[in-house]
């Protein structure tokens, strides 16, 4: 949604196009399309959520839509789109528990479990090499898995990045109370997915608790029925619900570290976001957040409670560590398209794969 949403915006420095937005109700909630110049127009749907038996229904309502405007190209900047579109889609490839089996949260899944994303995937895959022409990954390393997954060339790495928002002085109301003396809070801004790892939270807060670090709090965004159903009560743990992407930069001010539980990740927009904000960052030791954080984070072992306090207890024992981490997160940002730029390379393959069309017919 954050991507989608900063795109959309991006668009409006590129005036030369003709924009046609088709929108959810996720990023509708933070659009206002009085304020697009004329060049833009919107049209919002809500499937609900989207499973397989939506398929028919999302065809019937686009198709007669796409015959009437008749784009050059459609970007999808997360698919499949489960759309069998007449004009070429540039879909973007969000879906990381299908390319990194590795993952600890792949490998403890049950035996039904396994058979069902097993067979999720192949019904994706299926979706993805129908509709698209070609593919969007945020990061080299999804490319060359998406390239060997999906037996295709056509895959472009545009990396993802904190929203302009960040760079915006407007600030919100606080979330949070005001601080008590020594407390420190660690910020996890996400909603509620298993892979997230975010059941882990209480486990560590105890963790901490037990080794006197009981000034430690935890600052979650869940909707209400995710925080209640999935993470355990504990007096270290405070969940203010979901956030506007406007307001994200606000929470972050509140906040002191960014911690990451998470346990596959094709991109998370949280790393670059902690690096804007100049928040150290605290996050599984795997593959892909080595490969997007570098040397602006401390990195503990997955799904242990012990290891993840124990990193916790490390960087507030010794405070010369934050500015470290905080100046590496600054040289990693260089690493990262802007939000403009972003923009321009989604905008420069559309008109690629657009001419290619046109050439090709």
């Amino acid at each position: 949604m954050q991507v989608a949403l900063s795109f959309i915006n991006e668009c409006r420095k590129f005036p030369e196009h003709e924009y046609h937005v088709w929108v959810g109700p996720g990023v509708a909630k933070s659009l206002v399309p009085e304020a697009f110049p004329a060049n833009f127009s919107f049209s919002f749907f809500d499937f609900g959520i989207i499973h397989f038996k939506k398929v028919k229904t999302i065809q019937r309502t686009l198709a007669p839509l796409e015959a009437k405007i008749q784009p050059d190209i459609i970007i999808a900047t997360s698919g499949p789109s489960y759309f069998h579109s007449v004009a070429p889609q540039i879909i973007g490839f969000n879906l990381p528990l299908y390319i990194y089996p590795e993952s600890p949260f792949v490998k403890e899944l049950s035996w039904k479990a396994k058979i069902k994303l097993r067979l999720k995937k192949m019904v994706h895959y299926y979706y993805f090499k129908r509709d698209a022409t070609a593919y969007v990954v945020q990061t080299d390393d999804v490319n060359v898995r998406v390239r060997k997954a999906l037996h295709t060339s056509n895959v472009h790495t545009v990396t993802n990045t904190f929203n302009n928002y960040f760079l915006s002085t407007k600030t919100f109301p606080n979330r949070l109370p005001e601080k008590e003396e020594g407390e420190i809070r660690l910020l996890t801004l996400t909603s509620y997915y298993s892979h997230k790892n975010l059941e882990l939270i209480p486990m560590v807060a105890k963790e901490l608790e037990k080794n006197g670090f009981s000034q430690v709090r935890f600052v979650l965004t869940l909707a209400a029925h995710d925080f209640k159903q999935h993470i355990e009560a504990h007096p270290g743990i405070i969940n203010v619900g979901p956030i506007k992407p406007e307001e994200c930069p606000s929470l972050y001010r509140e906040c002191d570290v960014l911690f990451l539980p998470t346990l596959a990740e094709c991109f998370s927009a949280s790393y670059a976001e902690a690096m804007i904000t100049e928040k150290p960052i605290i996050t599984t030791d795997l593959g892909f957040a080595r490969s997007i954080c570098g040397e602006a984070a401390l990195y503990f072992e997955a799904k242990n409670p012990k290891s993840a306090a124990k990193t916790i207890q490390h960087l507030l024992a010794h405070r010369s560590l934050w500015k470290q981490l905080t100046d590496n997160g600054k040289k990693e940002l260089e690493k990262f398209d802007s939000a403009e730029v972003r923009a321009k390379k989604y905008i420069d393959l559309c008109q690629q794969y657009a001419t290619l069309s046109k050439h090709n017919s």
